[in-house]
Order: C-alpha cells, then structure tokens, then sequence
C-alpha cells in the first residue's frame, strides 16, 4: 500500500521505536539514507544501518538482523519483488520501501499494510487495477464448486460459461501485466523524497538539501531519468534553495554552507581536473570530438584555439588558469554551441561552498561518492564503501571529499581507457535489433569497470563512441549489449543492456527480454541486480544467449 502522509503513516510511526535500515549501495540511496540519519539523531530514533549488494544480500542480511524489530526501512531496494513472499516477515512487523525503481511489484501496492510504498505513485506507472490482477478467494471457491462439483453437472452450462470467463480473465490478466513490467525504469530521487520529509517536520537545513541535491543530480548523470523530470525536480529544489539562501552571505558565518542554483557546464570533474582532461573524459564531448582517433584529438586542439584559450592554459589544473581565462570559459563555450552542435553541454545545477574550502558541484560530488562505492579491484568491500560515502557527504569530511575526486578521475580514465580500446578496432557489432560488444577475459583492469553502476556508466560511453564513428544514421537509435567478465575463477560474465541514444524516455526493455531468452535458451544465470537490466550468465553460456536475444527481438 502507498503511504499519503510520510510524516502521520511513517516518521510518526517510527519515532520512538528501533529501526531496521537495510539501504542499496548507490549514491542516491546513500544521500537518502544521510537525510533520515540527520533527523534520526534529533529525535534520538534507535536504528541499524546495513549496506545491501543485491537480492540474495538482502535476504541474508534481513534475515540476521531482523530479530527484535518491529520496523524495517528499505532504501532503493526491495520494492520490485514480492516482499511478503521473499522476505517472510512476522506478522507483527512493518516494511516500509523508499525505492525509485519500477515498475512496482504489484502485490506490494496492494498489499493490505505489512508492505508501504513512501514514493507516492506516478501518473505515468500506469498502475493495473486491483480486479484486474486479481480474483477475491468466494468467486475461486464458487469457480472451484462449478468445474469440479457433481458429475451430473460437469456439462452444465453455467460451468461450461464460468470456465471461459476464468480463461478470458486469466488472458487478459496476463496482458495486463505484461503491459506493466515489459520495461524498467526510474522514479524521482529517493534523496528528494526524503528531503520533503524533512521539509515536513520542518527540519530542513543547507545540509540536507544538499545531499537531497546531489542525490537527484546523479539520477540525472546516471542517465536514470528523463531531462523533463530532471528539471522539474531541480526547479522544487532551486525554490528551496532560494528560501534558505536568502541571507547575504556577508551576513553568515564564514563556516556555513551556501548554496547557488547556477547553469553549469556537464564537464566530468572540471573545477579539479585540466580543461583538456574534463571535455576528454566527459561522454557527450568524447562523442561530439571524436576524441577516441588521432583525427579527435586535432579537432580538440581546434576547437580549444577557436576558443581563444591557449593549449598551455587548457593543460593547467583549472584553479591554476589564469583567472581571467578561467572565468570566461561558460561564455566561450556558449558563443561557439551551435557551431559545434554542443548544445547540450550546458545543464541546471547547483554549487556550495563551506567556509574557505573549495567550492563544489553537486556533479563532482556525484562522481566522488560514486567512485568510493565502486572504484577498486575485485577484493573491494562493497559494504565498507557505503559508510566511507557516508563520511564523505559530511562537511568535516573534505580530505575524504578530495579523496573522493581523486578516485573519480581514476574511474573516468579507466571508463575512457576501455572505451578507446574498443571502439578504435571496432569492436561494437551490428546484429540488427541490437549492437553488441564483448569485453574479453585477462584484461587486468577488468575488476574496476563491472560493477553494476560504473559498467552501465561504460555502456553509454560506449555507445555515445560507436555513434561518433558509425557512418550509420540508424546508430543512435539502436541499444546496446555489453557483456564483461565478471569472475573469471567461477567463470561468471555481466550483461548490461540500455536503450538507444536517441531515446530520451530512459525505459529500459531489455531487463524482460534478458529473463526471458535465459529461459528459452537455458543458460545459467543469477538476477541479483536491483536494475534488471543487469544479469550475470556464465560465461561459456555467451554465445548461446546472444543467439537467443536475437532470436527473441528478431
């Protein structure tokens, strides 16, 4: 069932009672769950906060953990399952979900209060209606009665009558559902969600919108939601920062965080990487430049001169520039957008600034707390990562924050680096329906890039690329399949699939297209992953499933 009122049907509920947090590792869930420990700690709520990595995990790890809690709170997990029956909870217990993936599993939406959805639902879910998808246990029973009572009534005709409507209803209701999860995609930020809640208990500071702002930011990067809910998004949260922004800022003490709506540029890690280095490693320009040829490099070196900014300048650390330089680099870069069909370079964001340190954009930040979840080999502790990303988001953290950026860089060279190595033999294979691209076993780095955040991330580099070089006007309007090694000991691959370039609506349909060819084809594979777009097969199983997606999108 939906919650209508957060603060009544949730927080109210909880505040004097232990919680059981079980939270996704991605960056949104992890500003999320920043928001709700802030206020936990006014109000002195008791909870436990555990890190899940996917399905099996949160069955484990609730499992462990649940003894002597009456309330458990699901952050960006859960929601797309059948809780009741996954989780097997007591019935004294409550769950409640705070989850941006969809669709939503429908027995969670009608489920009679163990299970309550905190997002409220959304115009466009297009949610079945209940006797639709379901049938009350009287009219079982008297179905049950008519087909299978007395022999003198099997040919009745009232039966005969009752039987073809329990067929047609049947039909119908599997249409229904078919309509309602053939594809994937994403809600609002759970970041904002949570925010608004504070909001409610009027709780709201510069801190917490802050990470309510950086978490909606990544949804947006992340390619998870489409521009229009993007800006609509980011404009409540610009109204929000204008009404706790009002004071001058000569007024406030100088350790207070400010925050500014401002038009930015979507260059990865710009205000603490070269200029050169951020429009090369940032997908859009790496697409628009060419920069995976030699031709690229010069069209770069070009466009830097056409700007008027010295090669020598574009190679400086960017607060090093020459500030004069520095501070015209937005109005350049907008002067020559139609020139370069750069048009979308530029996009709504927001800037903060704390005492005398560095000022930040929720972009850097993004990339800084999605690098220390995911960035590192394949001894990397996942769990670890959420609570070093907790720290991060804290002011009094900023040697972690840099830390953070610097892991960022090393993620972005590592996602180009891979991206070169493909696309420059091209790699990227034209199967019709679909273009493929197979990531081969021994590369040393491999263990940095499959994750299930950062391997979507490659995936669109990849396919932004292949666009750039493809002579085929149908490239951006095909998906992509990339498949990467996994564990080459237990001989495991991943699967990403993502929609076409062009396709602004950010659904996804490969997440049921991937369950059902591993089920035509028999292929052995384990759907772990939150985003069902993600699967893992074994890998001698590659060739097998790539013939039976053909097969089935044919």
């Amino acid at each position: 069932m939906f919650v209508e009122d957060l603060k009544k049907e949730f927080y109210d509920v909880i505040l004097h009672e232990r919680v059981l947090i079980l939270v996704n590792n991605d960056t949104d869930a992890v500003c999320s769950a920043k928001i709700l420990l802030s206020m936990f700690k006014c109000d002195n709520v008791s909870y436990t906060l555990i890190p899940v990595t996917g399905k099996k995990d949160m069955y484990t790890e609730y499992n462990n953990h649940s003894q002597g809690y009456k309330f458990v709170l699901l952050i960006n997990c859960g929601v797309t399952l059948d809780l009741y029956e996954f989780l097997e909870p007591r019935d004294d217990v409550i769950i409640f979900v705070a989850d941006y993936h969809r669709p939503v599993e429908v027995t969670n939406i009608y489920n009679d209060g163990q299970i309550r959805l905190l997002h409220p639902p959304d115009p466009e879910d297009q949610l079945p209606d209940y006797h639709d998808i379901f049938r009350d246990s009287e009219s079982e029973e008297s179905d049950s009665e008519d087909e299978f009572g007395e022999k003198r009534r099997k040919f009745d005709e009232s039966a005969l009558v009752k039987k073809r409507e329990r067929r047609e209803w049947e039909e119908k209701r599997q249409r229904i559902l078919f309509t309602y999860t053939q594809y994937s995609f994403y809600g609002s930020s759970t970041a904002l969600l949570c925010f608004k809640l504070a909001y409610m208990l009027k709780r709201d500071t510069n801190d917490l919108l802050w990470w309510s702002i950086v978490g909606n930011t990544e949804m947006y990067l992340s390619c998870k939601i489409e521009d229009d809910r993007y800006l609509l998004d980011a404009s409540q949260q610009q109204n929000h920062v204008g009404r706790l922004n009002s004071t001058p800022a000569d007024q406030l003490p100088k350790e207070s965080l400010k925050i500014n709506a401002e038009r930015g540029l979507n260059l990865v890690l710009l205000r603490h990487w070269t200029l050169l280095d951020s429009i090369k490693h940032s997908s859009y320009t790496a697409m628009k430049f060419k920069l995976f040829s030699v031709k690229g490099e010069r069209k770069l070196n070009d466009f830097l001169a056409d700007l008027g900014i010295p090669l020598v300048e574009s190679k400086q650390k960017y607060t090093y520039m020459d500030p004069q330089i520095r501070d015209e680099i937005p109005k350049v870069f907008e002067a020559k957008m139609d020139k370069y069909e750069i048009q979308e370079i530029f996009f709504n964001t927001f800037l903060c600034q704390f005492g005398y340190q560095h000022k930040y954009y929720a972009a850097d930040v993004v990339r800084a707390v999605t690098a220390t979840l995911e960035h590192g080999d394949s001894t990397f502790d996942c769990k670890q990562a959420v609570y070093d990303a907790l720290d991060l988001l804290s002011r009094s953290n900023g040697k972690k924050l840099d830390a953070g950026i610097e892991k960022a860089k090393d993620q972005a060279q590592a996602v180009f680096k891979m991206a070169q190595n493909i696309l420059e033999p091209k790699q990227i294979v034209s199967l019709g329906p679909f273009l493929y691209c197979i990531i081969q076993e021994g590369i040393p780095s491999i263990s940095y890039l499959t994750k299930h955040n950062v391997v979507k991330t490659l995936a669109h580099f990849i396919l932004q690329g292949h666009i750039s070089n493809s002579r085929s006007k149908k490239a951006a309007d095909l998906p992509l399949v990339l498949i990467a090694p996994l564990d080459q000991a237990a001989g495991l691959s991943v699967v990403v699939g993502i929609p076409p370039y062009n396709d602004k609506t950010r659904r996804n349909f490969f997440g049921k297209a991937f369950s059902q060819t591993v089920r035509n084809t028999q292929c052995r594979y384990l759907i772990d992953y939150w985003d069902s777009s993600l699967i893992q097969i074994k890998t001698e199983d590659k060739a097998k499933f790539i013939d039976g997606l053909i097969s089935l999108l044919s």
